[in-house]
């Protein structure tokens, strides 16, 4: 059935893919980005230009909504340490203020963007959604008091799921051949940084490996990396699941993990090139591994991660060479 979707941040990377993903599956999107960090918006959705923290363009945005997608963040560990009330103040407050302005509209289902670092440096691998809840930085503790946020909004009536996202990647060619990939200005994520960077410096470009003595197959990190498609289909999914006062967690990812150098293999394999590798110390607070159990979004939304790690960085690297 039809529904009208509100994404708040829907210029974002993964805010941008799930729109076009959603209006390529007939759905009508709004969406709200005050367009602080770029990005693109597709042109079958209504867009308005303002901030979740702006309560009269919340209110404008939410009339006639059925669904409200929420990836509106800031969402940058490193800075989240420097800047710690500006991420509480946009990441829990805004979906405070979001919530209010739901319920002022008589909008009562809320799908949420949240994130792996809610479990911090977790010793159980693979992390489960009851595992504990010990986030290390600003970041994931704003993430998660936004989550507590959205529990208490429940017992008001309010449908809720939360997705925590692992490491999402890849790009989306919607229905109009148009590529929406990740184009941060300072990157961080591994595949798109070493690709920009390769793409942008050339080979003689050194490819930074934080540790080679982790308690791993080969020594280095070992990660979940989870297609954006895939992602985007497992929000699809969860609108039929979405249930009036109740509020879920589901964990996205992948379940696979792949090595720091397993994935540097790979991508010279689709790039057709060697990189120039260099080592450098462990980072602090670098978990050796972070690899996400998906069974409850198996069985309890019919999910199921689709693309290999080759598809991954070869959609990557098609929506890299795009951009130029």
């Amino acid at each position: 059935m039809k529904q009208r979707l509100l994404i708040t941040g829907g210029a974002g990377y993964i805010g941008s893919v799930l729109t076009a993903y959603f209006i390529d599956n007939g759905h009508e999107v709004v969406v709200l980005d005050d367009l602080t960090t770029g990005g693109a918006i597709d042109g079958g959705a209504l867009f308005i230009n303002g901030s979740i923290l702006d309560k009269p363009k919340l209110l404008n945005a939410l009339s006639k909504v059925d669904v409200v997608i929420h990836c509106a963040a800031k969402s940058l560990v490193e800075e989240s340490v420097s800047k710690p009330e500006e991420y509480s103040q946009v990441n829990t407050s805004g979906t405070h203020l979001l919530l209010e302005a739901m319920i002022e509209s008589g909008v009562d289902k809320i799908i949420f963007s949240s994130t792996a670092a809610v479990y911090g440096d977790s010793t159980v691998q693979p992390i489960s959604e009851n595992a504990d809840i010990n986030p290390i930085n600003p970041y994931g503790q704003s993430k998660f008091a936004a989550e507590q946020v959205i529990s208490e909004f429940a017992s008001k009536g309010i449908a809720a799921i939360t997705f925590r996202y692992f490491n999402i990647a890849g790009s989306y060619k919607n229905s109009k051949g148009e590529l929406l990939t990740e184009n941060h200005e300072d990157e961080t994520h591994l595949i798109p940084k070493i690709l920009k960077n390769t793409l942008e410096n050339g080979l003689d470009s050194k490819v930074e490996i934080y540790g080679n003595d982790f308690l791993t197959k080969d020594g280095s990190c070992v990660r979940d990396y989870l297609y954006v498609q895939d992602l985007a289909h497992a929000h699809l999914l969860a609108i039929d699941k979405l249930e009036k006062g109740i509020s879920k967690v589901f964990n996205l990812g992948s379940g696979v993990g792949y090595s720091v150098f397993e994935v540097l293999s790979e991508i010279e394999k689709v790039m057709g090139v060697k990189l120039n590798k260099a080592l450098s110390p462990a980072r602090a607070g670098d978990p050796a591994v972070l690899l996400a159990a998906i069974d409850k979004a198996k069985n309890e939304l019919g999910w199921k991660p689709k693309a290999s790690l080759t598809e991954i960085i070869t959609s990557s690297w098609q929506g890299m060479k795009q951009i130029g």
